[in-house]
């Protein structure tokens, strides 16, 4: 089973928390999702992608070694996220199907580009802490309760912060 990464989890330490063990950058390879283009979340610092012809999406094809880790993805991914097979580009397989993490109707896309550096230089850290509380849930409490500690870590984030997990 394979994950296309395309936001807050092309980082290994992002990676590690959801996963629940270290995910090296070396398992990682360079993959592209066709006809698609990152934005950042209205209001959040992670992105999603939407359908754009032509558009192309960089990011990162991670191997997901039980359907324990597909469920941990899920559950970081929110209420409002779900994980559907896409045929990603892999210079070194060709085409492949891969979970990509699409948005549901309720998500609000903004207009803004997303960029990973920046999302790194900006957010990473309180990212990383409130990632480890909010996984620290994961077959304890439901997603709601999950996404309520989510909101509070980030209540001293300036606009543009998150409210919701995700990436």
């Amino acid at each position: 089973m394979l994950l296309f990464a395309f936001g807050t989890l092309m980082d290994a330490d992002v990676r590690a928390l959801v996963l629940g063990r270290a995910s090296p950058d070396a398992e990682a390879r360079p993959a592209i999702l066709p006809d698609h283009r990152r934005l950042r979340v209205a209001g959040e610092v992670y992105p999603a992608v939407v359908p754009d012809p032509g558009g192309a999406v960089a990011g990162l094809l991670l191997p997901l070694r039980s359907p324990h880790e597909r469920e941990r993805v899920q559950y970081f991914e929110g209420l409002h996220q779900i994980l559907r097979g896409h045929t990603v580009r892999c210079r070194r397989d060709g085409p492949v199907t891969a979970l990509v993490c699409a948005s549901a109707d309720t998500v609000q896309v903004g207009t803004e580009p997303w960029s990973f550096a920046a999302w790194r230089a900006r957010h990473k850290a309180v990212y990383l802490s409130a990632t480890a509380a909010y996984m620290a849930g994961f077959g304890r409490v439901g997603v709601r309760e999950a996404l309520a500690g989510w909101a509070g870590a980030f209540a001293a984030v300036p606009p543009g912060g998150s409210a919701s997990a995700g990436g």
